[in-house]
């Protein structure tokens, strides 16, 4: 599988990322999003470092979503902008993955954590905050819209779901030319791993999932995939196979 970082920065080694992942934030300091034991740094050395095991456990991943050993990953990007409307600020995937299964495309969506939690807002505090704004913005329509495809307009019951899942959700739904979706959620307990903080985040997880309606397929037994989750999901006249799960590393 080739890697890539905006299309035509090959990545072939896990310092080749590091470089990559840091120019995607220019301005910043060397080490924003980027500290050893955490998600950025332990994605890289999943996929690149000297014993990396990660491709090898998405293909197995959408084997046993999809009980086929025909899967092929043809190219990974790090740092994918997944547009979902017609608004600035996409969905910026840590690292997107597209190939084909059983001759269908899929693309492999991929949020990495250690106990990062999902963002600092939930949906009702985003409406908040949008609500706030002296100027208005593109935010409160982008919400709007998210709510009426993805929540069937149902907010309030929905209020305390945390706003990054709904948008991780948007962008991978409405990546383009592609049929099977996967939503693998990676949680890498390194030295800086909080169990509480990430007992949270996966809370979290399962309350997004079930609010969804999605339909829980049973644990992979001796795989690291703790939960998994399964919906065929129709928005705006498009359907597809969306599969989620909670890697545990």
């Amino acid at each position: 599988m080739r890697y890539l970082y905006k299309n035509k920065k090959e990545i072939n080694s896990k310092k080749e990322w590091k470089e990559a992942f840091c120019s995607a934030y220019s301005g910043k300091s060397d080490d924003y999003h980027w500290k050893e034991g955490r998600s950025g740094e332990r994605l890289a050395e999943d996929f690149k470092g000297e014993n990396a095991q990660g491709e090898n456990n998405m293909v197995n991943m959408v084997k046993l979503f999809l009980n086929t050993d025909d899967v092929v990953l043809e190219i990974a990007k790090i740092e994918h902008p997944s547009v979902f409307d017609s608004y600035p600020r996409p969905r910026m995937q840590d690292l997107a993955i597209w190939g084909s299964a059983n001759g269908k495309k899929i693309f492999i969506g991929i949020e990495a954590k250690v106990d990062e939690s999902f963002g600092s807002k939930s949906i009702s505090q985003q409406r908040k905050y949008v609500s706030n704004l002296k100027t208005p913005t593109e935010a409160d329509k982008r919400l709007d819209g998210l709510i009426r495809d993805f929540l069937n307009g149902e907010e309030d019951v929905n209020g305390e779901l945390p706003y990054q899942l709904l948008y991780y959700l948007a962008g991978s739904f409405r990546e383009p030319n592609v049929d099977i979706i996967f939503m693998p959620v990676i949680v890498y307990k390194s030295n800086s791993y909080s169990e509480e903080k990430g007992n949270k985040n996966h809370d979290a997880y399962l309350s997004f999932m079930e609010a969804l309606k999605f339909d829980k397929k049973h644990s992979f037994e001796g795989d690291e995939i703790q939960d998994a989750y399964y919906k065929r999901l129709t928005v705006n006249g498009i359907s597809k196979d969306v599969y989620s799960c909670y890697i545990v590393k």
